[in-house]
């Protein structure tokens, strides 16, 4: 990484905004997810905290507008069979069903402490929570069981893929006709090499994360799955060379640490070119 990459890059991991971050195109380039409101000043959106020493030649945001797949596709893996219920069960320690049994409730003012608590650590204790929000344990324990239950809020557990034998990570930008824009985008997530695809506003109008093996496996993935899906016709990809930040949560020696608290607010997707 350039020394110019550097502090640019530093700086973007240490921002709650930003969920994710990518160093790609050899180093010179920089993809990140940055989660603020569609009505966030411009200013805002385009990282005025930036270090003044970065030298950056372009900077490319688009508005992610549409995430394909349903709510299920969270338990996306590409690494093989997922645990069995026998598994979940000695996991979770509960006979609870995982299943949301009832419909999403958007989150109020008041669950803001709450939900950027569990955002910095999942595992924080009821009575952890009760004193960040001033509520009490019974207050805690109800409100996250109406989440909960209707699927407001789940939980994650994020691997790096590294760990379990895929090393190439890349982000695909396609040129889709838009009357296949659905259709590409809800097949293109079925893929198993796909961790997360959406629509996108900008000069590519759908957008994938891809992880394979190697090379190799990519080059199959775009002749043999990618070549199938009808309207593409242009494409671009981002190898990633170095991962930074994944799902909040910083990258350090080959372990995620130090998780962050990532707001709801809506997602935007973006490009920066560093000038070396």
């Amino acid at each position: 990484m350039g020394h110019r990459v550097g502090p640019l890059a530093d700086s973007l991991v240490r921002r709650q905004d930003i969920a994710h971050a990518n160093l790609s195109s050899g180093g010179s380039e920089i993809i990140c997810v940055i989660r603020a409101p569609v009505d966030a000043e411009r200013e805002d959106v385009l990282l005025r905290q930036l270090p003044r020493s970065a030298s950056v030649l372009d900077v490319t945001i688009d508005l992610v507008l549409h995430s394909f797949g349903q709510t299920d596709s969270r338990d996306w893996t590409g690494y093989g069979a997922g645990l069995t219920s026998d598994q979940v069960k000695r996991l979770t320690g509960s006979d609870r069903a995982l299943t949301p049994t009832g419909r999403p409730q958007p989150p109020t003012d008041e669950d803001s402490l709450l939900l950027n608590a569990l955002a910095e650590d999942g595992r924080t204790t009821h009575t952890r929570l009760a004193e960040l929000t001033g509520w009490s344990n019974t207050r805690v324990a109800r409100r996250l069981d109406a989440l909960e239950t209707s699927g407001t809020l789940f939980y994650d557990v994020d691997l790096l893929p590294e760990r379990l034998g895929h090393a190439l990570n890349a982000t695909l930008w396609l040129r889709v006709a838009p009357a296949c824009l659905n259709q590409a985008g809800e097949e293109l997530v079925r893929h198993p090499e796909v961790a997360f695809a959406a629509a996108v506003s900008g000069r590519h109008n759908l957008m994938a994360t891809v992880i394979c093996r190697d090379a190799e496996d990519f080059y199959r993935y775009l002749t043999t799955r990618v070549a199938t899906i009808a309207g593409i016709d242009a494409y671009e990809v981002s190898i990633r060379v170095r991962r930074l930040k994944q799902a909040a949560s910083l990258i350090h020696h080959g372990r995620l640490v130090r998780p962050a608290p990532a707001p709801d607010l809506r997602t935007r997707a973006g490009r920066m070119h560093d000038g070396r």
